[in-house]
């Protein structure tokens, strides 16, 4: 994890959209779905759809931007369990493995963050939780269909926010923490790319003997600023979310972990 020179904010692409610049407010919607709120009540709104690399996306967002002050955490949990893993994040922060503490999910892992950034958006947002259901099942849909927020959630998350702009307490005080991630920073389908190493990860293990399986083989680094690495398991040359998280996320599919 690096520091970063001034420039352009959100610092991380992903699926969202910007509204008033002044407003302390972002919105983070578990899954794809279409909310009715007025652009003036939050200053981005975007969805989550991981427990790991979404949440990291989120964090770095929001405190390079000292203006942002809440953050709405709504929609439906699904089988990632991402919302709990947020709201888990906010209440208990991570140990010293960058696991979130106490999270549902099967991998809240941030492989890449530090605690400086946690414990900075620990104290300089306050999480408000308008998620619900907030059971899954545990199954996960890739294909991540899209739904629509009915009129009484839109109307509970409008009056949250404008309480919020009500009770703002203006920017927080101290500068911007503007960090890289190498490879999150970048405009990819990180969600693709997540299931596509399960899927290969899962066929080599079917493939192998049990005694295989907990392989301890290292990665071999290619380049970390594009996230490009060689699994000396089958000898590819992978594009991943980012080095750090592959290795951690390796350990836990090969049960290391």
């Amino acid at each position: 994890m690096q520091m970063m020179p001034d420039h352009v904010w959100p610092e991380v692409p992903g699926d969202y959209r910007t509204g008033n610049e002044e407003s302390p407010i972002a919105i983070a919607i578990i899954g794809k779905a279409l909310a009715d709120v007025p652009s003036d009540c939050y200053q981005i709104m975007g969805s989550l759809r991981s427990a790991n690399i979404g949440v990291e996306k989120i964090v770095v967002n929001m405190v390079a931007n000292p203006r942002l002050r809440f953050l709405l955490v709504c929609g439906r949990e699904d089988g990632h369990y991402p919302g709990d893993a947020l709201l888990k994040l906010a209440e208990n922060g991570m140990d010293d493995r960058g696991n979130i503490i106490g999270a549902l999910a099967q991998f809240p892992c941030l492989a890449d963050l530090g605690r400086d950034a946690v414990e900075r958006f620990r104290s300089q947002v306050e999480v408000i939780d308008l998620l619900h259901p907030k059971e899954s099942k545990g199954d996960i849909d890739w294909e991540d269909p899209l739904y629509i927020f009915d009129d009484e959630r839109n109307r509970e998350l409008e009056a949250t926010a404008r309480h919020c702009l009500r009770r703002d307490p203006g920017p927080y005080p101290e500068e911007p923490m503007r960090i890289t991630i190498p490879g999150i920073m970048m405009k990819r389908d990180l969600g693709d790319m997540l299931n596509s190493d399960i899927g290969r990860m899962t066929d080599l293990m079917l493939r192998m003997p049990d005694e295989g399986l907990t392989t301890d083989a290292l990665n071999i680094t290619v380049s970390e600023e594009f996230s490009l690495v060689i699994d000396p398991i089958d000898g590819l040359l992978l594009e991943v979310p980012t080095v750090d998280f592959h290795k951690r996320f390796k350990s836990y599919l090969t049960g290391n972990e």
